[in-house]
């Protein structure tokens, strides 16, 4: 259990991103964790689902901080909470399902494959709505394909799922920080779906570590949200004063080089 302090600093670097950027600091866990888990030697079989279910168990908390830090500043939509919650839910218990089905070193270059393209998709990313205009509510066939599709990859990939519900927002007209903001508050009921049916999935499965709890890795978890929960107020405060476009190419870099390793790594 003294690897916890070996975690502290994650959670400060991932805390401050996920009130950034509305992601829950799930980019940032998974990938990292992955990293720790080989350093620490883990069973190979389990690497990749302890890192994606550490990761959600970690964006539950961290979400919680910048959800409220954003909703002190009213840059949360919660009528669109409301409507897409359940759909959320729905499809981040679908996704852990699928991600026990898949072998690990698929889960890696699946991963991978995403962020390269999560980190693209920030490259390009047209800020034509970024100072919001009329709001145009989905309605709730749309909410639910959005909601349960972003459940369903989300919980695969460890992630809150702002990298697909800020887009979303924004091409409906919220301006960019309420989408930021709401897109923290997705990932709360998305992340703790995604975490329960990981903690389900492997509490039988015999390649678990010490302190495994399913596929969640309590050292990690204890490590991260001691310090994420921390400075993820400090993100969410430091979206609303700072211009976002160069801080947001410098993390889709940092999104192409980690996912070229992990493919790398798996394939290599």
């Amino acid at each position: 259990m003294t690897e916890i302090f070996l975690y502290l600093p994650l959670g400060v670097v991932a805390g401050i991103l996920a009130g950034l950027f509305g992601i829950g600091g799930g980019i940032i866990f998974v990938p990292v964790l992955l990293l720790g888990f080989e350093l620490l030697d883990m069973n190979r079989d389990v690497l990749a689902h302890l890192a994606i279910g550490t990761s959600l168990a970690c964006v539950v908390f961290t979400g919680l901080s910048s959800t409220v830090a954003h909703h002190k500043k009213g840059a949360v939509m919660w009528s669109w909470v409301i409507r897409m919650g359940p759909f959320l839910i729905g499809g981040g218990l679908i996704g852990g399902w699928t991600a026990d089905q898949l072998p690990g070193h698929i889960l890696i270059v699946i991963l991978g494959t995403f962020l390269l393209l999560m980190s693209f998709q920030l490259f390009i990313k047209n800020s034509g709505h970024s100072e919001g205009g009329t709001i145009r509510m989905p309605s709730i066939p749309v909410f639910g394909f959005a909601g349960t599709l972003t459940g369903w990859i989300s919980s695969m990939m460890g992630i809150a799922g702002g990298a697909l519900t800020v887009p979303f927002m924004t091409s409906h007209g919220a301006r960019v920080r309420d989408a930021i903001g709401t897109a923290s508050a997705f990932g709360i009921p998305t992340a703790f779906a995604g975490a329960v049916a990981f903690v389900v999935a492997g509490l039988d499965h015999p390649g678990r570590p010490d302190w495994a709890f399913g596929y969640v890795y309590l050292p990690a978890l204890i490590g991260i949200i001691a310090t994420s929960t921390v400075s993820a107020r400090l993100g969410a405060r430091l979206a609303h004063a700072l211009d976002q476009k160069l801080l947001q190419r410098l993390f889709a870099t940092f999104l192409a080089v980690l996912s070229a390793r992990l493919i790398w790594t798996s394939v290599g």
